[in-house]
């Protein structure tokens, strides 16, 4: 298939990039591997409806703000093996003790840079923001109905994507419309040709191309249905095992330790697996917590794995704690 048509199915690579520097806005398109600068603001008083003109006129494939490099937090870690399905959720987990934030102080990614087969070890890049500034510009973005899809850094990787998933807005249509056209404008063609042949072969031929026709438009509507259905599936797939088993799904564990904990309690580290729940962290009073996991309807069995400790740096009583969690009804 010539380039040209190819990208004109595949839509447009445009990208439309606010870039935060420190006094200005520069405002650039970004299309394959070049770029050029449209427009310039003061960085106090941006004229976001300039930014909004430029929007409708470019119509981008994505819409990018890019804050400095120096505003953000790059470190590598080493990470078992084990995160490779979803290394950014381990590393929000292990934000605060990474790094002087809390994973919701902070827009964050992670790109794998190696996979460590011998060693069970993935090594990967670790590039987070601070929320303070971000969500100011963020919040006159969305006053102009202005969504980026992309946060991310100068110098970052070309994926470097610092949103949640849930903070991303879809943009999609565009390439399934083409495609559309493309069938529709396919079946014309076909038509035209049976129009110059004998009637006899005129029928036979303008039958062929309906039935073609309906066969491609089915294929291309339930190409669609299977990524819709492909994008549910991995929503639930991480809580699909635990509902066959019977057991409460993940998210309702974590729902009721932070009921039940007391509040000079915190954790380090949680893991459910299967019907066992693990649980590491500090207390002011470590030996209260076994009868507050018993009293519970979600949990059983509980007990120290470990001997308590004292912590020097915070004098409180560190412990490692398991139980059972109940089937349920």
């Amino acid at each position: 298939m010539p380039l040209g048509i190819r990208r004109w199915l595949t839509g447009s690579t445009r990208r439309l990039v606010v870039s935060v520097e420190d006094n200005q806005l520069a405002l650039l398109r970004e299309d394959a591997d070049q770029g050029q600068e449209l427009a310039r603001f003061d960085r106090l008083t941006p004229d976001w409806k300039a930014v909004t003109d430029w929007f409708k006129a470019e119509k981008p494939h994505q819409m990018v703000l890019r804050f400095p490099a120096s505003q953000g937090l790059t470190k590598i870690l080493s990470l078992p093996l084990a995160a490779e399905k979803n290394p950014r959720q381990v590393a929000g987990f292990e934000m605060d003790r990474l790094t002087p934030f809390s994973a919701a102080q902070v827009y964050y990614d992670i790109n794998v840079l190696e996979r460590q087969i011998e060693q069970r070890r993935l090594r990967v890049e670790l590039t987070a923001l601070p929320r303070t500034g971000i969500d100011l510009v963020l919040t006159d973005m969305q006053q102009w109905s202005l969504r980026p899809d992309v946060l991310n850094i100068v110098g970052g990787s070309p994926a470097q994507n610092l949103l949640p998933p849930e903070q991303r807005p879809a943009r999609r249509g565009l390439s399934e419309q083409r495609l559309l056209t493309a069938l529709i404008v396919g079946a014309l063609a076909l038509v035209g040709i049976a129009a110059v042949l004998p009637i006899w072969q005129q029928r036979q031929m303008l039958l062929s191309a309906i039935k073609k026709t309906e066969q491609l438009k089915q294929a291309a509507d339930q190409a669609l249905m299977l990524r819709d259905q492909l994008d549910r599936t991995l929503e639930s797939s991480r809580m699909l095992p635990e509902k066959k088993q019977g057991f409460p799904p993940s998210l309702n564990v974590l729902q009721e330790l932070t009921a039940i904990l007391p509040e000079d309690t915190w954790l380090e580290r949680l893991q459910v697996k299967g019907d066992t729940l693990q649980i590491i962290g500090q207390s002011a009073k470590a030996s209260a917590l076994v009868g507050i996991i018993e009293a519970s309807r979600l949990f059983n069995s509980a007990g120290f794995m470990s001997p308590v400790t004292t912590d020097p740096r915070t004098s409180k009583e560190r412990f490692v704690l398991g139980a059972r969690i109940r089937r349920e009804p």
